[in-house]
């Protein structure tokens, strides 16, 4: 295949992407500027040299406290306005510098579960309550590096994400390198969080404190509907032994990805491998710490999924599943850090998690399957059905889902006593409609509303002692 002029790169590195869905959280003026240019009455370009966009998300629903399996039910809300701006020099279209920012304005009625949060996997991580602001980005970025448009450089506060968390869905402090032509990109980053910049919660949690991050990933696109690529982390986690940071983990983290899209038979395809390997250092709860233990584990997850593009409604039919290793002993086995998630944020869907929009997995002593039917009633909304099966690898192993403090000792002591050794978790069902209303145009400008509403039932099965639960939500999003 014949390879494209670096000036491709560069126009397809600046393109504006398609607008960003209810509660998805593809950031970065790349994804935010959704507008149309402005153009003066002489249909000439004009001098772009700073940007300002605006995003109010409003969720509100009735579920377990804290979104935690068992706990008793109640109802919550939230209200964020998400103001963020780009400045470039010396404009937009050759930038060789810019610098961008992006706030949270945040009014949360409690911890539940809301998919608008990054990395809300974290058990140990304390989380604002009330009113509270927080700096989620603010970074200088260079690009034409060598006056080269495939080469760029930032530093700051900066946001790593990905279609599925389980590598990175969060912000830290880093020094990255980025690279992307017209058949491939990579980036290459160095980074560790300092604080959360909020003005409630600023400090950072044990789990959090003094872990460095090495992040790479290379990915090429070896046709126009396929791509394969690589992964690495590595994870130096030099806090201080503390029983509220029971496990300290050094290592590699490594995997690949597959996926492509547009396929015969109108199919589509994501596979996503992901392995550990390194040593843990666990603190118990009387303060004793034992190291150097050898902590090794694995996961694969992905689906297969194939578009009926003539019947109504387009359906879209998908087999989803996940496996992890079975794990050896406490220190042992995949599981997710501080800066991975379980949610799913592919740019052009809303967000949601691997299983639900509800419960949130570790991804650890887990495996899953299920059947996922997408349709269409319109062109502007979607109403889908995920039925997903959870197990455990091992029955009397760690549970993957965020439950309540009691039941999880309840359980211990059923296990210590010989009962309650099933290793079924339960069975997921998701009901999700998305409405998004058509652009209108205001000062040159395209204001967005978007609507998500979400149900999700847990049927529990043995491996659980505190009954089916569900939680139910609405979330709208108006951007501009």
């Amino acid at each position: 295949m014949k390879a494209h002029h670096p000036l491709l790169g560069a126009l397809l590195a600046l393109a504006p992407l398609p607008a960003a869905l209810a509660l998805e959280e593809v950031t970065g003026p790349e994804a935010d500027s959704q507008a149309p240019m402005r153009l003066p009455g002489d249909g000439g370009e004009p001098v772009i040299t700073s940007e300002l966009f605006n995003k109010l998300t409003v969720q509100g629903g009735y579920g377990p406290a804290d979104s935690q399996v068992g706990r008793n039910r109640e109802s919550f809300y939230s209200l964020r306005y998400e103001p963020s701006f780009a400045w470039y020099a010396p404009e937009k279209r050759w930038a060789k510098w810019m610098v961008y920012g992006r706030l949270w304005l945040n009014y949360d009625s409690s911890q539940s579960s809301n998919l608008s949060n990054e990395a809300t996997n974290q058990n140990a991580r304390e989380q604002a309550e009330g009113w509270y602001a927080e700096l989620r980005e603010l970074y200088v970025k260079r690009n034409l590096i060598g006056d080269d448009p495939r080469f760029s450089l930032s530093f700051g506060r900066q946001r790593f994400n990905d279609d599925y968390g389980i590598w990175w869905d969060d912000s830290l402090e880093s020094l990255r390198f980025n690279y992307q032509d017209s058949f491939s990109d990579a980036f290459i980053a160095v980074g560790q969080k300092f604080h959360n910049y909020n003005t409630d919660v600023n400090s950072l949690p044990a789990s959090e404190a003094r872990t460095l991050y090495l992040m790479g990933q290379y990915a090429y696109r070896w046709s126009s509907n396929n791509q394969v690529g690589v992964r690495l982390m590595h994870e130096n986690d030099r806090s201080d032994h503390d029983s509220d940071d029971r496990y300290d983990f050094k290592g590699w983290r490594y995997g690949l990805f597959f996926k492509g899209e547009h396929l015969p038979l109108d199919s589509d395809y994501h596979l996503e491998l992901a392995a550990l390997d390194g040593t843990m250092d666990n603190t118990a709860g009387n303060g004793v710490t034992s190291t150097g233990h050898s902590s090794r584990g694995w996961a694969a997850l992905g689906e297969v999924g194939k578009r009926f593009d003539t019947l109504p409604w387009t359906p879209r039919l998908a087999l989803r599943g996940g496996l992890t290793d079975k794990p050896g002993d406490d220190n042992d086995g995949f599981r997710l850090n501080p800066i991975q998630s379980d949610r799913i944020t592919r740019q052009g869907s809303y967000s949601t998690r691997l299983t639900s929009s509800f419960v949130a997995l570790d991804l650890r002593n887990l495996s899953y399957y299920g059947l996922a039917l997408q349709t269409q009633p319109t062109p502007r909304s979607a109403l889908d059905l995920r039925v997903t099966q959870l197990n455990l690898r091992d029955a009397q192993g760690t549970l993957p889902i965020r439950m309540g403090a009691d039941y999880r000792a309840r359980r211990q002591d059923a296990l210590a006593a010989g009962q309650g050794k099933g290793d079924n978790v339960g069975q997921m069902i998701d009901l999700n409609y998305y409405w998004k209303m058509f652009p209108v145009a205001l000062d040159g400008k395209r204001l967005d509303v978007n609507t998500l509403v979400s149900a999700s039932y847990l049927n529990a099965g043995s491996a659980l002692n505190s009954g089916d639960d569900y939680q139910v939500s609405v979330g709208i999003v108006i951007s501009y």
